[in-house]
């Protein structure tokens, strides 16, 4: 046998032990058995030991009862007042702008985003993320030399 030989003959040495043991395990055959009684693997005979079973739609559908009771009883929306007086639910402006910018070009107003940015920007020179944004969004609205003034302004910072 030549060594060109030995991979192809090593993985189907493999692939029949595994289908071997897989059917003397009894999985392959009739496919996976979906019932409610425990499937019991070889060795699990002996007291105390746990059996695997699969669970039904039945079962998922009782999980899913059990969770929205739970939830029906203790879950519940915070408002915006306990959330400040938590000290959760406050943005900060940087992330107001964000909320802002991705509002207006959800609803197709790029121009309104782009003079967001633009009066961020103008106070914020160095926060990149914004100018990089903005880049985008000038480039998208057809603003070719705006949109390339914006990237050089980013690769102007550096890596600061």
């Amino acid at each position: 046998m030549s060594r060109a030989r030995y991979p192809l003959v090593f993985i189907a040495a493999v692939v029949a032990l595994t289908l071997a043991t897989l059917i003397a395990y009894g999985r392959i055959g009739g496919g996976i058995a979906r019932s409610t009684a425990p499937t019991r693997w070889p060795g699990d005979s002996a007291p105390g030991r746990a059996t695997l079973s699969i669970p039904t739609r039945a079962d998922y559908a009782r999980f899913a009862a059990s969770d929205s009771a739970w939830r029906a009883a203790n879950a519940r929306q915070y408002s915006v007042a306990e959330l400040r007086a938590r000290g959760d639910g406050t943005r900060s402006d940087r992330e107001l702008l964000d909320d802002r910018v991705f509002t207006l070009t959800k609803r197709g107003d790029t121009r309104g985003a782009v003079r967001a940015l633009e009066s961020w920007v103008a106070r914020h020179p160095r926060d990149k993320a914004a100018l990089l944004t903005l880049a985008r969004l000038l480039r998208e609205s057809g603003r070719n030399d705006a949109a390339v003034a914006r990237y050089r302004q980013i690769l102007a910072l550096g890596d600061e």
